[in-house]
């Protein structure tokens, strides 16, 4: 298969532990971006998080907010954009609030937190005591329970009365905790990912995704290629084509090189 687009999860396969990209990840990522792939960050956090930990200028494109946008690193601008209509995240509200810990409203560049104060010095982050407070459309909703036992339960409530979102569990690879996430109808990384790809006509075959959590799932198992990191979900090992070492150990672009050879590849 000639590949076209490589695309990647951040925290737990592009990110290290500690929440940084080493330096070889990055000059690496670089060289194949300079060979005429795409280089496509699909993450659940918003541009300004994004920007935060990792250089843009590796990418051509970001999927963020679980795929709620797309952003053009080079054009810097949203060239698609999804929310969840308001009326609809305070009706979800008033139906869980009761059995959180927290709800995240999350938008292109803000988490709005209610009920759980983080009193965060990070400025893409706000205490609110109300949705009220938000001004902005909100991307997506998080939702943290008090009993996590229960969380397929509330996952069958919301999916089941609410036929306007897309509910689904999240889990990260380094947790053994879960939580819902509330995109808008329709939004995953996967379903973003394919629009990009109509946007550069290229089809989800001529595509490399690596990933680690539980919102990989759709994507590494509907792409040409997903490629589990060795520190993923065994959900995620089991649904991927083939697996690489970990965030830890440079897993994304040690596979790329035995997969592609750089040195033998030609500009595309």
């Amino acid at each position: 298969m000639n590949y076209k687009l490589i695309a990647m999860d951040f925290d737990g396969t592009l990110l290290r532990d500690d929440k940084t990209i080493s330096e070889n990840t990055k000059n690496i990522l670089k060289l194949y971006k300079d060979l005429g792939y795409l280089i496509v960050g699909v993450t659940a956090r918003t541009l300004k998080s994004a920007k935060d930990v990792i250089p843009l200028d590796i990418f051509n494109y970001l999927i963020i907010n679980n795929g709620v946008s797309i952003y053009n690193v080079d054009s810097n601008e949203m060239i698609y954009q999804g929310n969840i209509d308001k009326d609809t995240a305070k009706a979800i509200t008033e139906e869980i609030e009761s059995f959180c810990e927290q709800i995240d409203y999350v938008t292109d560049n803000m988490y709005y937190i209610y009920i759980n104060k983080k009193n965060s010095n990070l400025d893409f982050i706000r205490d609110i005591s109300s949705i009220e407070e938000i001004d902005e459309p909100v991307a997506r909703m998080n939702a943290f329970l008090k009993d996590i036992d229960k969380v397929k339960d509330y996952y069958e409530l919301i999916s089941t009365k609410y036929d306007n979102v897309n509910c689904f569990i999240m889990q990260d690879s380094d947790s053994i905790n879960k939580w819902l996430v509330i995109n808008p109808k329709g939004v995953n990384k996967a379903n973003t990912l394919k629009e990009l790809g109509k946007i550069e006509n290229i089809s989800l075959d001529e595509m490399i995704f690596f990933g680690d959590g539980l919102n990989d799932l759709e994507v590494i198992a509907e792409v040409g290629l997903g490629v589990a990191m060795g520190n993923a979900l065994e959900e995620i090992k089991d649904k991927s084509k083939e697996v690489t070492e970990s965030n830890n150990e440079d897993g994304i672009v040690k596979f790329l090189d035995r997969k592609l050879n750089r040195q033998k590849v030609k500009k595309l």
